[in-house]
């Protein structure tokens, strides 16, 4: 069975958690993706209690978690349904629709009171009011998410162009254009959002940022070709623009022109050489490509740019690994273990390089942590059971009761 590399672990826990990894500190996803564990845990345990009708019990979870959820900022969607479902439930009419009210306006003030995702919020809450027999509150509510919805994906027609190229005005128009365009994409409406920005460039040619927008809008439509050539007119334009480097690099690297890709990161990376996550775009191609003496480099060169990063030692220490300097590895593993002692992910990447250096000893003292953390994680009983193999043996006493436990909890 394939591990998840941690790195993509760390970010889809936080995904999953309703949060932009990058507006909290690397402390701040850490607690994130360890309280995400519990919280899972937490509410199997209420499910539980729900079926068993012990409401009280189950409501105390759902409400100690939005607490914790409220603290970091993340999205408390899922929370608030969990505790309308109690109320529906106990029948505390009342609260159910406070509830269903407070999470439609906590979705407008997270992305404004127009933006798509509030509008399955204000549909739970019509369900709500309906089964309330609030039929004409409810309908005014389907209809405005209705309207949303419409609006949200309808593209623009434009009036004909009468300013001057190059005019005052044009040119601020392009600018309002393009701005309309970045708020589309960030909520994911690409199609709209290209409309917007080929307005821009028809209005001000010379903008290479809108050229540049526009291309990132035609690689999620499917433009990809006349996206090249859009990053190849912004760069021509204003041939500092690190982030059009970054896009063609990325355009590239889909296109396993893996070379090109690099001479295009390392631009972006020479313009703005605090970008750290470039840095570890490139970092990890040039691991891909087996150039792990290069990919090093660049991680080494990243954590000296932000040491509080979890990430760059995770990866460096994969390189590390590939490049079999197991001790190096070892060393950026143990300091992220330091930082976060409760974390089984850690002790598994760092018990996965510890075996493959020779040394079980320590591999099986991680493998020991893991399963110490977190007792019902299958893949690692089936792993220890590996060691003990090369410990003990081919079939050994505790091999056998390991991969025994391994299938119990539904290792395949």
């Amino acid at each position: 069975m394939k591990l998840l590399a941690p790195i993509f672990l760390s970010f889809l826990i936080a995904s999953c958690c309703g949060v932009l990894a990058e507006s909290l500190t690397p402390d701040q996803q850490e607690e994130v993706k360890m309280k995400s564990l519990d919280w899972m845990k937490d509410e199997n345990i209420a499910g539980t209690l729900k079926k068993e009708k012990k409401y009280a019990e189950a409501q105390a979870i759902y409400e100690r978690e939005m607490t914790e959820r409220k603290k970091l900022g993340l999205d408390l969607l899922p929370q608030y349904e969990n505790l309308a479902s109690i109320f529906l439930l106990t029948g505390k009419k009342d609260q159910e629709e406070e509830t269903y009210k407070n999470m439609v306006a906590e979705r407008e003030k997270l992305n404004g009171p127009d933006d798509p995702q509030v509008a399955y919020p204000l549909r739970v809450y019509a369900d709500c009011l309906s089964r309330n027999g609030k039929t004409a509150e409810a309908q005014k509510l389907r209809e405005r998410a209705l309207k949303i919805e419409k609006e949200a994906t309808a593209i623009p027609k434009f009036p004909k162009i009468t300013a001057t190229v190059g005019s005052p005005e044009r040119v601020a128009e392009a600018e309002k254009m393009r701005a309309t365009g970045d708020k589309l994409m960030l909520s994911e409406l690409q199609a709209k959002a290209f409309a917007y920005f080929n307005r821009a460039v028809e209005l001000d040619p010379q903008n290479a940022p809108a050229y540049n927008d526009r291309g990132e809008a035609r690689t999620f439509i499917g433009q990809d070709a006349s996206a090249l050539a859009d990053y190849d007119k912004a760069i021509k334009l204003k041939p500092d623009l690190a982030k059009a480097y970054v896009n063609r690099a990325l355009y590239y690297e889909n296109l396993k022109q893996y070379p090109k890709a690099i001479l295009d990161f390392s631009k972006a990376i020479e313009l703005n050489t605090k970008d750290t996550e470039t840095m570890g775009s490139k970092a990890k191609l040039l691991a891909e490509m087996g150039k792990q003496k290069e990919a090093i480099d660049t991680y080494s060169k990243l954590i000296a740019v932000d040491s509080a990063l979890y990430w760059p030692y995770i990866q460096r220490a994969q390189s590390y690994k590939a490049a079999k300097n197991y001790k190096a590895g070892i060393d950026d593993i143990t300091t992220i273990i330091n930082r976060a002692p409760k974390d089984p992910e850690y002790y598994q990447t760092r018990a996965e390089i510890y075996e493959k250096s020779g040394d079980m000893q320590n591999a099986l003292n991680d493998w020991n942590k893991v399963i110490e953390l977190n007792p019902k994680y299958s893949i690692a009983y089936h792993e220890r059971a590996k060691i003990y193999e090369k410990l003990d043996g081919r079939r050994s006493q505790r091999s056998i009761a390991d991969d025994t436990m391994a299938k119990k909890l539904g290792y395949e």
